[in-house]
């Protein structure tokens, strides 16, 4: 399966760590957590200066929303640690690039980490309960018990029936 990488570096990086909690992982990572009263849509950035990397998560987020970035930015610099400067091509493009569905991807299944939906359990309920966005739940991959995020035999979601990246 092609996204295997994504899962295999967020088992590793769980497993060394011992947590899939963002902000410990960045804290045993020497990785700085900031915050700062972003305008518009920014919801957080790496800074790398002289070999400090920092993330800053904009403070007008709500709280769960500001770990929901932070994983994601950790998510870039797990997976593409080389990907500094490509903040004004993510925010000034129309497509989701594979580098931002990487970072979606990898905090989907950080913040989600060794849970499973219970049986009879929604999408929104499971999304809920780990404190995923239910929108960010379709990086994880396909969800048994939801037909919007099931794909046919040619991997398209019924929903939209467009290709799935799952």
């Amino acid at each position: 399966m092609k996204r295997n990488y994504i899962s295999q570096a967020v088992q590793y990086l769980v497993g060394e760590q011992e947590t899939n909690d963002p902000y410990r992982l960045a804290r045993q990572l020497g990785i700085q957590v900031d915050e700062h009263p972003f305008r518009g849509r920014i919801r957080g950035m790496v800074l790398n200066i002289a070999g400090q990397v920092t993330v800053i998560l904009n403070a007008n987020l709500p709280g769960w929303l500001k770990r929901v970035v932070l994983a994601h930015e950790l998510g870039h610099l797990v997976l593409s640690p080389k990907g500094y400067g490509y903040f004004w091509l993510a925010e000034h493009t129309l497509m989701e690039s594979k580098t931002e569905y990487e970072a979606h991807r990898f905090a989907a299944e950080l913040l989600s980490w060794d849970e499973t939906p219970e049986e009879d359990e929604t999408l929104e309920q499971f999304a809920a309960r780990v404190g995923v966005p239910v929108e960010m739940m379709r990086y994880r991959g396909p969800y048994e018990n939801d037909l919007a995020y099931q794909v046919d035999a040619k991997g398209n979601c019924p929903k939209t029936n467009r290709s799935c990246r799952c």
